[in-house]
């Protein structure tokens, strides 16, 4: 193309540069970055939205901040897609303070944090356990009037059930229908993880026939939760009329629960009977 005299227009370039991203050929996209700059064809939002992208899927953190600090030498401004992307990827790679940064830099500029973001960085707060920040984001969206999902609630309520906050996560589950949102089986079955992580086994079982109730129909993650709790508290017989009623349910058995008992056989605590039962 060039060497027929016809200059590639931007849209050309990314289209390269996507097709070089996606083949992971990573340094060769940059590269057409370099070519299209030398040729005077500027990159817009898509380029390095494009790149960043790229390197994001490759996990090479450094160099997708490299390429925004890069994009915004250029003037380039970022737009909410690229602010998700950069930040989940921080937070996932447990570089939860550029992340931050970035968060932070994102409102400055006046770029709206939408609902993916937020999922985001809620996210990465609570899987590093920075629960109270998380919170306290959680009330500004709700002073700001953001509509939430159940997928937000879900990404809080799972963050302080793994900081042993069971009973505030209590309270702010049982708040979700005052607030218009309807719980789903992952909503339930992390409560009810909870529940069981603080040894409240019986609210635990009366969650799941609140949640059936509700008209909530459990997968196989409730029923293996309550069965490695009331193992792991040594009850086998409810143990077992959990296993029998998951059955009927057309459910098995996870891998977490199969080497529960595989671990309990080993040491003596169960028989053979019942992990055929588990078959």
């Amino acid at each position: 193309m060039i060497t027929r005299g016809i200059d590639p227009d931007t849209i050309t370039y990314n289209s390269l540069i996507y097709g070089l991203c996606n083949e992971k050929r990573l340094d060769e996209a940059n590269q057409m970055l370099d070519l299209m700059v030398s040729k005077g064809c500027d990159p817009d939002i898509v380029t390095y939205s494009i790149l960043i992208n790229g390197y994001y899927k490759a996990k090479l953190v450094d160099e997708y901040m490299r390429l925004f600090r890069k994009m915004s030498v250029r003037g380039v401004i970022a737009n909410t897609i690229t602010y998700n992307t950069l930040i989940q990827g921080f937070c996932q790679s447990g570089k939860l303070n550029v992340a931050k940064e970035l968060f932070q830099e994102m409102v400055s500029q006046g770029v709206h944090p939408g609902i993916v973001t937020y999922k985001n960085f809620l996210d990465g707060l609570c899987d590093n356990g920075e629960v109270e920040e998380a919170l306290g984001i959680l009330e500004k969206m709700h002073k700001c009037k953001t509509e939430l999902d159940i997928g937000i609630y879900t990404i809080i309520i799972h963050g302080m059930c793994n900081a042993s906050k069971v009973d505030d996560t209590w309270d702010l589950f049982g708040s979700l229908p005052l607030k218009g949102v309807k719980p789903n089986v992952i909503t339930y079955t992390i409560m009810i993880g909870g529940l069981c992580k603080k040894g409240s086994l019986s609210e635990a079982r009366l969650l799941l026939r609140k949640m059936e109730e509700d008209g909530i129909a459990p997968d196989s993650g409730p029923y293996n939760t309550l069965i490695r709790a009331h193992l792991r508290d040594g009850d086998v017989s409810i143990s077992v009329e959990l296993i029998e009623e998951m059955k009927r349910c057309g459910f098995s058995a996870d891998a977490s629960t199969v080497k529960m008992v595989m671990d309990m056989l080993s040491d003596g605590r169960l028989d053979r009977s019942f992990l055929d039962m588990l078959s």
